[in-house]
């Protein structure tokens, strides 16, 4: 007890969570740091088996897959694991249409920040929230800084924790609540193995951690006898014996392919196979050769090519096959190296007017047969630029810092819909992805679509399976 770490009562503390109003907290009591080991317990560790009544160890995926087969009423949360997001999910019904809550809002949105409630002091309930993407950027900034300065590392590992415990029973929750389903992209051993230097990847942690709630699954504030109440767990996924033995489903979690979810048109499905690259002039005049139509569109003041994928693909096996790229747009960027102060960064990309510029310079007609007069030209210069322009066009996610400090992070199309509107997630409200994680979280959940239209057509409940082509994802998306 003498060296104990107490803070007095009525004494301020500085807060940790930037969202509280206030700048310190004041307590009636006095709080002790780890309070649990100045208090001397006895501890009892007995083993215990859960349902030791039961008949044998049934297989939780068949029993799973039975109870999707033809169910209307499964809803799909789709859960993407990106860079600007911790977790980010998204739910769709079985028409694949983003799930709406009780106050009408979608379901689509980041686990960056955590809302909780809890009882203050006369009873009342208050809600908090905890942003904890913004507490392990500090937290990490913190720790680097210390090492380079060779200080003491202060631990990373209850904060991760924390947010593993909260945003896996909110995932819980949603399960119940809206009778889904989950599914996550099948990442790699190699892939999660490359991120643990980044530390708040917390991706196999999560996995394992998810899994191991929905074995046992007890909600305390469920009366005990309900279906989740003490008496009654759910058993909502198989048991984990390790990542070597996980496969492609554990109950009601599922695992696909990670192909194509994020840089994809939600709307027209649209992906770039072109991956135009230069090479040499005489490759990059039979790439151009291969285009329909090369044309400027006065009207909507933008550069249109016109293409088939037969053209660029061998053996091709899409249904959809002819797409029109347009450069009209405003929020494409590039990446510069030079600017910064060396450390690079991204920059606005008007591509209209970039090629606009390239054509001027070469004596392009743009009101004649552009792709005859592209042919023409022989110079190294004007096909690197032409072809860098092409690929800024057909990257379809861009991120940048707006001037007042506002961060984007999109997903703009490079093709038109059938009603000549070209999709951007900037502003939306309307049930489609509003950022480039929503479209990585709304394309997972429709690969699970996907996944249940493969056990609804199986003959047997083990008859089916999560391997899903990448042309037959595209075939899908396209048709939906």
């Amino acid at each position: 007890k003498n060296r104990m770490v107490v803070h007095p009562a009525n004494k301020d503390i500085i807060k940790k969570n930037p969202l509280l109003e206030s700048e310190t907290s004041k307590f009636e009591y006095d709080i002790i740091k780890d309070y649990r080991y100045t208090v001397d317990k006895f501890q009892f560790h007995v083993p215990i088996t859960m349902n030791y009544k039961s008949r044998g160890r049934i297989n939780v995926n068949d029993s799973v897959c039975e109870y999707l087969k033809n169910n209307p009423d499964v809803n799909i949360i789709g859960i993407d694991r990106g860079e600007r997001h911790l977790l980010y999910i998204s739910m769709i019904d079985r028409n694949g249409k983003v799930v709406k809550d009780e106050n009408g809002n979608y379901i689509q949105y980041s686990l960056n920040t955590i809302t909780g409630n809890y009882k203050d002091s006369t009873g009342k309930n208050v809600e908090f929230r905890t942003p904890y993407h913004e507490l392990l950027n500090k937290k990490e900034e913190e720790r680097d800084k210390a090492r380079k300065n060779w200080g003491t590392v202060e631990n990373i590992k209850e904060l991760k924790e924390g947010y593993m415990s909260q945003v896996i029973h909110h995932i819980a929750k949603l399960m119940v609540k809206y009778n889904a389903i989950v599914i996550m992209e099948d990442l790699n051993t190699g892939f999660k193995r490359g991120r643990i230097k980044v530390e708040k990847q917390v991706y196999q942690k999560f996995e394992k951690a998810l899994i191991e709630k929905l074995n046992y699954l007890v909600f305390k504030d469920y009366d005990k006898t309900a279906p989740g109440g003490l008496y009654n767990a759910l058993q909502l996924t198989s048991r984990f014996d390790g990542f070597n033995t996980l496969t492609k489903q554990s109950g009601f979690i599922f695992y696909v392919p990670a192909w194509n979810t994020s840089k994809i048109d939600p709307v027209t499905g649209f992906v770039d196979l072109l991956k135009p690259t230069y090479k040499t002039i005489e490759e990059s005049k039979k790439f151009f050769e291969k285009f329909d139509n090369i044309s400027y569109d006065n009207n909507n003041d933008c550069f249109l090519f016109a293409f088939d994928y037969s053209n660029f693909i061998n053996k091709c096996e899409l249904n959809k096959t002819c797409w029109t790229l347009s450069t009209k747009g405003e929020n494409r960027c590039e990446f510069k190296k030079d600017i910064n102060n060396g450390k690079g960064g991204f920059e606005k990309y008007n591509a209209t007017e970039k090629l606009k510029d390239l054509f001027r310079e070469y004596g392009v007609d743009i009101t004649g047969n552009i792709k005859e007069q592209i042919l023409h030209i022989s110079d190294k210069k004007f096909f690197v630029s032409l072809i860098k322009c092409l690929k800024v066009v057909l990257a379809m996610r861009y991120s940048y810092t707006e001037e007042d400090g506002t961060k984007e992070d999109l997903i703009l199309s490079p093709v038109v819909d059938e009603n000549g509107n070209q999709f951007c997630t900037k502003g939306r409200n309307d049930g489609l992805p509003q950022d480039a994680d929503a479209n990585g979280a709304f394309n997972i959940a429709r690969k699970g679509l996907m996944v249940l239209n493969g056990i609804d057509n199986a003959k047997t409940t083990s008859d089916w399976t999560t391997k899903i082509r990448n042309v037959d994802w595209l075939n899908f998306v396209q048709k939906q």
